[in-house]
């Protein structure tokens, strides 16, 4: 789900077709050296395995959402790496084009969303990312090219929304840690201190259950809505955008399975959705998944 497009910065030209043939145009940018591996990277923790009664405390739309989730006895994941293929506006006034992308996620930790776009002469490569605590974007066009490249402080607030809210791609980091049990002790609580980035659930009504979570000193309030069965419509949180706070929201269907977990495979993101102003500009279908 990235932050925001960005307009055409380049006009298209004759001789720019030479650079489509150009080695490595279309390899994904997997971030800064090292980056992709350490979000990758296996956790040293005992495993712990997915029990329904971990969730009996929680407000009634996030256990259905978790039991809808994950199978009992499915390994608690920390990370999932995702591909996908779809559509992106880069322009409002051109309309989307085709894109596909990777991802790794590691929530609390950081994520990077690599992709490539193949829509005519915008061939545009590059990168979203939060990692070692900082958010970045870097694409370029034909992956030489420089189009964008942003860092700072806003970026990071915007970022490490973006992380909290697609928590729900890795049901595993909304289980809350205090109820997870240790695997010599059974069923048992073992209150666990808050690392930064941890759920916290909170009641809204039948259908809608809230999760606050902070990193990078940026709070995030992400509102879920659930079927009957616990499966994920909608989600939306308040994110950081070019200096003010604006709904950003995504819309779920379909499902994608892997390793005893379960997760939405249609994924359309935009900026307050269902509003007159509305801002659709994602739209996109998880072609694998798998998590350790």
């Amino acid at each position: 789900m990235p932050h925001r497009p960005f307009p055409a910065l380049l006009a298209a030209a004759p001789a720019v077709l030479l650079l489509l043939a150009l080695p490595g145009c279309g390899r994904f940018d997997r971030g800064p050296a090292g980056h992709w591996d350490e979000l990758a990277r296996p956790g040293t923790g005992p495993l712990v395995h997915f029990d329904p009664a971990m969730v009996e405390g929680l407000p009634d739309p996030a256990r259905r959402l978790l039991l809808w989730s994950i199978e009992p006895g499915t390994p608690l994941a920390r990370t999932a790496e995702v591909s996908m293929s779809g559509t992106i506006v880069l322009d409002a006034a051109r309309g989307p084009i085709p894109m596909e992308a990777v991802q790794i996620l590691t929530p609390p930790v950081g994520f990077i969303w690599s992709a490539r776009t193949h829509g005519g002469l915008m061939r545009i490569r590059g990168y979203d990312r939060f990692s070692q605590g900082e958010g970045e974007m870097r694409w370029k066009l034909f992956g030489l090219i420089p189009v964008m490249r942003a860092t700072g402080a806003d970026v990071t607030r915007s970022a490490a929304a973006r992380l909290l809210m697609e928590g729900l791609m890795v049901p595993a980091y909304l289980v809350p840690a205090q109820l997870v049990p240790t695997p010599d002790e059974g069923a048992a609580e073992h209150p666990q201190p808050d690392q930064g980035g941890t759920p916290r659930w909170e009641a809204v009504d039948d259908r809608h259950a809230r999760y606050r979570a902070t990193v990078a000193g940026e709070e995030v309030v992400t509102t879920v809505e659930v079927d009957p069965d616990g499966r994920p419509l909608r989600a939306w949180a308040e994110r950081w955008n070019e200096g003010a706070y604006e709904r950003f929201q995504v819309e779920l269907s379909g499902e994608i399975t892997s390793g005893g977990y379960r997760i939405p495979s249609r994924v359309q993101a935009g900026w307050r959705l269902g509003d007159p102003d509305e801002f659709r500009f994602f739209d996109a279908t998880l072609t694998r998944l798998e998590y350790r």
